[in-house]
């Protein structure tokens, strides 16, 4: 299948034969929530308040679609104009990112055709946050429980293993680690090992004598599931 969308049940390619030529997914704008103070020369910004917030992101899309028939063309382009058009906010993912969905409203659809070639462009408001799909959510069979030397859990003695790693990998030396070991070193997932790893696995423990968590697969999979907001949307 080429590279496209998949929106509202159906691949803009593999449903339209739509041909993705551009593609801009933006960034969403800051709000502005600064206020000057009366009678000073001081700006006050309340973000330290209140947080952060951003407006809608805009994702951009410009297809082509290749149609000599006129009257086949009609019927294409019509079901492409229902097939972009609903009520409310639906999800959308992006080919290139295949991991993530954004919540998109019904896009500003424009069309023109020259010569039997039409030239498609849709026009998303996103929410601001890129969402992770179910399949991003890690599990206990996904997440690598980074029980380093294999005695069945996850605890101190693996953290010190990750930081003599990382020693060594700043040293220019190998880690000292099995291929294995180190993708379970990897404990946030960086593509590092470093001493962010071992602190990251210390907590994990921490919450665990605390009862937070099992320290098991499943236990790890939901504390990276919290610390990484995996079910959270990110900017």
């Amino acid at each position: 299948m080429r590279c496209g969308i998949k929106v509202n049940d159906f691949h803009s390619y593999g449903r339209h034969g739509m041909r993705l030529l551009k593609r801009d997914i933006g960034t969403p704008p800051k709000d502005d929530c600064t206020e000057r103070v009366p009678f000073s020369n001081m700006t006050y910004d309340f973000s330290s308040v209140y947080g952060t917030s951003y407006g809608e992101r805009t994702l951009t899309y410009q297809f082509d679609l290749i149609e000599r028939d006129i009257k086949l063309a009609e019927v294409k382009t019509m079901a492409i104009r229902k097939w972009l058009h609903w009520a409310g906010r639906k999800e959308l993912i992006d080919d290139m990112l295949p991991d993530y969905h954004f919540l998109v409203r019904e896009p500003t659809l424009t069309i023109s055709g020259s010569h039997g070639i039409y030239t498609l462009k849709a026009v998303f408001k996103a929410l601001p946050e890129i969402y992770p799909n179910a399949n991003k959510m890690f599990t206990a069979s996904t997440s690598r429980y980074p029980d380093i030397n294999g005695d069945g859990i996850a605890d101190s003695v693996d953290a010190s293993l990750i930081s003599v790693a990382a020693a060594n990998i700043a040293g220019g030396e190998p880690s000292g680690l099995t291929h294995e070991q180190e993708l379970l070193a990897d404990v946030n997932r960086d593509g590092l090992i470093d001493t962010v790893d071992a602190s990251l696995l210390l907590a994990f423990e921490a919450d665990c004598v605390e009862g937070l968590y099992a320290n098991t697969p499943a236990g790890w999979a939901a504390y990276l599931n919290d610390y990484l907001d995996m079910g959270k949307g990110v900017i």
